[in-house]
């Protein structure tokens, strides 16, 4: 573990510090997968510049399919918001437990991107039905399909008053990297943003996650908001390519979200939010290598 270093508040007030202090927020980094291992890091010391507590569970191998897991998971149990950017776990069950009991006490949740087909579990084993059910109880959609090349962002209707838009510029489209995931809104769930994609190859789909119909272009919701099976607050994402913590405003999203999930008000827009190229002069959050 990386003691953690003196709180830096750089371009932030010490009003607004004082606001977060007591907030803790955990990182679950479980996949290597878009390099969540960099990127997790780099917002995790954002929120640290903002006053918060931050920990990162962060591998130093890819838990994907790996039989050892992630350690530190016991830490959700003193998490105010969890921050999962996972990819087919086959956790143990006693680690699996650990996230059980956190989402059954209603505490908020935040997903990025590859958490909606966050585990992968055999068929036969008992947790198998957590391969879908975590992105859609958990988050509000389960992983179907993706398209090729990158989205374009754009507001959802009826969303621009919301705060986890604040001070995001929204006047044309977001160029976001990474393909268009499809998605399938769990009721009550409120759209932030859409993305629209391309296919190379529309027509009839078919995998593991069921049979399609892709199209050349696609619109899809792209970020939302959800009050989730347990009660928990949600923020979740399917962007979260490595690029593109490296936009300001996707970058402020991911911040804003968080806050929002934990029943913080966000960043104010004068708050100065970095792109992860700009994040090594901050402090680092404590991280827990394992």
């Amino acid at each position: 573990m990386i003691r953690r270093p003196p709180r830096s508040t750089q371009g932030v007030s010490s009003a607004a510090s004082d606001v977060y202090k007591r907030q803790h927020a955990l990182f679950v980094v479980g996949t290597h997968h878009y390099s969540p291992h960099e990127t997790m890091p780099a917002l995790a010391s954002q929120l640290d510049a903002l006053g918060w507590k931050t920990s990162v569970l962060n591998p130093g191998y890819n838990p994907e399919k790996n039989i050892k897991g992630i350690a530190g998971l016991e830490r959700l149990q003193e998490a105010d918001v969890a921050i999962f950017y996972t990819r087919f776990l086959t956790l143990p069950p006693d680690l699996f437990r650990l996230i059980q009991l956190y989402l059954e006490a209603g505490k908020p949740v935040v997903g990025f991107r590859t958490s909606t087909h966050a585990f992968d579990y055999p068929k036969d084993n008992s947790l198998a039905k957590w391969n879908n059910g975590f992105g859609n109880d958990a988050l509000g959609t389960q992983y179907f399909a993706h398209l090729q090349g990158d989205t374009s962002v754009t507001l959802a209707k009826g969303a621009g008053d919301h705060s986890i838009l604040t001070g995001i510029n929204l006047t044309k489209p977001i160029a976001a990297a990474g393909t268009l995931y499809l998605a399938d809104l769990a009721q009550g769930a409120q759209p932030l943003l859409r993305g629209t994609g391309t296919s190379k190859k529309p027509g009839k789909k078919t995998n593991r996650f069921g049979t399609f119909e892709i199209k050349p272009t696609m619109t899809q919701d792209v970020a939302w908001t959800w009050k989730n099976k347990w009660g928990g607050r949600v923020f979740c994402t399917t962007l979260g390519h490595k690029s593109s913590f490296e936009d300001r405003n996707l970058m402020r999203l991911f911040i804003n979200g968080i806050c929002w999930a934990a029943g913080e008000n966000v960043p104010s827009k004068k708050t100065k939010i970095l792109p992860s190229v700009s994040y090594t002069h901050l402090t680092l959050p404590t991280i827990l290598l394992v």
